[in-house]
């Protein structure tokens, strides 16, 4: 489909056809991109600098049709990428519009970077495309933190001016096409997928090139007696009776003299204010002022130093390049046309539709199927913890088993030893309870004895 369409393509921009002129299709459909051909000339990647990113062809992870989707790949994280081509001829605004088309699928999402391209004037230096160089138009998605929005910035005079509208990038990764139109009498057209954004806007309206058509007369003057005050104090409101005499602040009732206060070396204590709960503001009502005639403002005249220029917006495009930063490489550019030929753009447009489509579908597939991979990946986990708990309940029940008889060994051992005290105990009872009458008989024996030993030497 890519390779008809390449056909068809190359027979209008061979020749400017009565529709239009196409300047550059860059389709990115075979290997040889850095080299010149019928279809583009040769992409440059400056040398400014040596660690610039390098760009691929690629088609990406996921796609409808391999060939349509090929593309110009960014390959390295954190990386600066400058590189261009020139147009098949210097493109010229002045009589007709100037279409700028292209596709750029952000396979990864983008923490920090750019995906815009610049139209470079006529006699750009390819080897030293950078940042600084000089351009016509910038335009396209840039994504940084809090910062998404679709670049559509004009030169003028040396000063690049940024639209002063809000268009946000879609956000996914699938491929979205972005058109825009510059029309020979200082409007412009933005399409985003199809969709139509701005249609025939004039320049000044979204952009502070030209200072204001008009201004405030510095000459005049409010009349004197203009009442502009609108509300007034209502002079029949009157402060209650009393009122004065309520102190806005009133010492603290709370508060405690320290105890380590001395009167003599601190002086006389004093309790810390608060407010007064019993005070209130007083205000007199605001009423209507019957004196009042609106708030003035100085009539408006033209401004002297407003000048139309015909040459707004007017360029010589000499090339195309993207001059990015990226925290996430993986951008894939592809179908870049510049073209006076809506026809042109609007069959790469068609092509597209047809594609996302798909694109579309396909991407929900996947979706679906990585979801369900990862709901079974998870069910795996749980079960194969659940049989690891298990394994290891079994493995304490095991040891439980094992250990159990001898704890009852153990047990019955202790039990004996237990018996085997008490008996010794209950025999010591014994001997002492005979032991006991033996010495309390042995006592009276003696007592006796020694009675009678007395009565005789009486």
């Amino acid at each position: 489909m890519k390779a008809t369409l390449l056909l068809a393509s190359l027979a209008i921009a061979a020749v400017a056809s009565a529709a239009g002129q196409t300047y550059l299709e860059e389709t990115f459909s075979d290997a040889n991109w850095e080299e010149a051909s019928a279809r583009s000339s040769r992409w440059t990647t400056s040398s400014f600098r040596k660690d610039l990113g390098k760009f691929a062809l690629s088609s990406g992870t996921f796609y409808p049709d391999k060939e349509y989707a090929q593309g110009l790949q960014t390959t390295e994280d954190h990386r600066f990428y400058s590189i261009s081509t020139p147009l098949s001829t210097v493109a010229d605004n002045a009589k007709e519009d100037l279409i700028v088309q292209y596709t750029v699928k952000q396979e990864v999402a983008q923490e920090c970077g750019g995906s815009y391209l610049k139209l470079l004037p006529e006699g750009y230096d390819a080897a030293a495309f950078n940042g600084d160089s000089e351009y016509a138009i910038m335009f396209g998605p840039d994504m940084c933190g809090s910062e998404n929005r679709i670049h559509v910035i004009f030169n003028y005079k040396g000063q690049n001016y940024l639209t002063k509208q809000h268009f946000p990038v879609p956000k996914d990764t699938r491929t979205h096409l972005y058109r825009l139109t510059v029309h020979p009498d200082q409007k412009y057209s933005l399409v985003v997928d199809g969709e139509v954004k701005a249609d025939h806007i004039p320049l000044e309206e979204h952009w502070s090139i030209y200072p204001a058509r008009v201004i405030a007369d510095p000459n005049d003057k409010k009349p004197e007696g203009w009442v502009d005050v609108k509300e007034i104090e209502d002079p029949t409101h009157v402060k209650p009776a009393g009122y004065d005499d309520i102190p806005r602040y009133i010492p603290d009732p709370e508060a405690k003299q320290p105890e380590d206060w001395d009167p003599e070396s601190d002086g006389d204590w004093e309790a810390p204010e608060i407010t007064n709960p019993d005070f209130e503001e007083w205000t007199p009502k605001l009423i209507p002022n019957p004196e009042y005639k609106g708030q003035w403002k100085a009539k408006e005249i033209p401004n002297p130093e407003f000048k139309e220029d015909p040459e707004l917006a007017h360029y010589k495009i000499g090339g195309v390049g993207f001059d990015l930063w990226q925290v996430k490489s993986g951008s894939i550019f592809d179908d870049i046309i510049i073209t006076s030929d809506a026809e042109v753009a609007d069959k790469y447009l068609n092509q597209w539709k047809t594609n996302f489509e798909k694109e579309k579908e396909l991407k929900a597939e996947l979706d679906a199927k990585e979801a369900a991979a990862k709901k079974d990946e998870e069910t795996q986990t749980e079960t194969e913890s659940d049989k690891k708990h298990e394994a290891e309940a079994d493995e304490l029940d095991e040891e439980d088993e094992k250990v159990e008889p001898e704890a009852d060994g153990d047990v019955e051992g202790e039990q004996e030893k237990i018996v085997e005290a008490d008996v010794e105990v209950e025999e010591e009872e014994e001997e002492e309870k005979t032991t006991e009458p033996e010495e309390e008989v042995k006592k009276e024996t003696k007592k006796e004895s020694k009675e009678e030993t007395k009565h005789d030497e009486l």
